[in-house]
């Protein structure tokens, strides 16, 4: 099986799977570009469920830019709580909706005017197009798929930056899998191929997958600590 091949049978076997696996906290606000900007700033490091809680918690107060200005400090404060590194994102939550406010509540739709809001860098920017937008001219690398793509072999093991994985994957990977691939690999590696000890041995794509700097594997009592 040549290259192409194999990468087709993986993508068709993930999909597959990934219709049984709970969905991206991201998804839920696919064609709502504000949304999926706050959104995808609070999971920068941090896990699902808790982007998720906090996600509610925020815009069950506030749902766009001019009502979260209305917001206090605290009232961001407790309903951000649950993500990491809470007291910085409290003041990304005010720069965004300030600046998406006073563009007339319109969030740009490049990832140089994005990475210029507070909070905003190249991961959550294209993250933000591709779920608001519809605009995948770039593959969302997050942990998950820089390290899956390593597995996999579809990544050089020494490449570190996420815009330096994406622009291998794309080298490697069909257009049309590109709007899609992000999303997988957060539910492949959440459920299958984890940080540590991943399921190797019950993997639908073990005999695919080369293993690449995979040392250990086998499955666990306790519940995986991946960040999303």
């Amino acid at each position: 099986m040549d290259d192409s091949a194999r990468i087709r049978e993986i993508y068709e076997r993930i999909s597959e799977a990934a219709k049984n696996w709970p969905p991206t906290t991201l998804s839920y606000y696919k064609g709502q570009p504000f949304k999926a900007l706050i959104a995808a700033m609070l999971s920068a490091q941090t896990r699902e469920e808790q982007t998720f809680l906090a996600m509610n918690n925020l815009f069950a107060l506030a749902d766009n830019p001019d009502d979260m200005l209305k917001l206090t400090d605290e009232q961001i404060t407790e309903a951000i709580r649950p993500v990491m590194y809470w007291e910085n994102k409290v003041k990304y939550v005010r720069d965004i909706a300030q600046r998406v406010a006073a563009n007339g509540g319109v969030v740009p739709q490049t990832v140089d005017e994005l990475m210029e809001y507070k909070g905003v860098g190249w991961k959550v920017a294209v993250l933000t197009l591709a779920v608001g937008y519809g605009r995948t001219e770039d593959i969302t690398v997050d942990v998950h798929v820089g390290r899956i793509g390593k597995r996999l072999g579809l990544v050089n093991p020494d490449t570190k930056q996420p815009p330096k994985i994406n622009e291998e994957l794309k080298q490697k990977l069909p257009r049309e899998y590109w709007p899609h691939w992000n999303g997988l690999m957060v539910q492949f590696g959440r459920e299958v191929c984890k940080p540590t000890y991943p399921q190797c041995a019950t993997c639908l794509v073990r005999d695919l997958c080369p293993q690449i700097g995979v040392v250990q594997t086998g499955p666990r009592s306790f519940k995986d600590a991946a960040y999303v």
